[in-house]
């Protein structure tokens, strides 16, 4: 799953830790990375959630 517009090719990761991002009009982020959960994400995203101890390539 992919919540990422954009061109740039994806890696697949596996979430160790939650990040959640996005437009939020009430304090409520649009969007979830839940821990132990797979996305395709593009891959400088992956690399930055891999280098924050975020997620794991998968």
């Amino acid at each position: 799953m992919s919540y990422f517009t954009t061109d740039e090719p994806t890696v697949t990761v596996c979430m160790t830790g939650r990040m959640s991002y996005g437009p939020t009009n009430d304090g409520i982020p649009s969007h979830v990375l839940e821990d132990g959960e797979t996305y395709a994400v593009p891959q400088s995203e992956a690399k930055w959630l891999v280098s924050a101890d975020l997620a794991e390539l998968a």
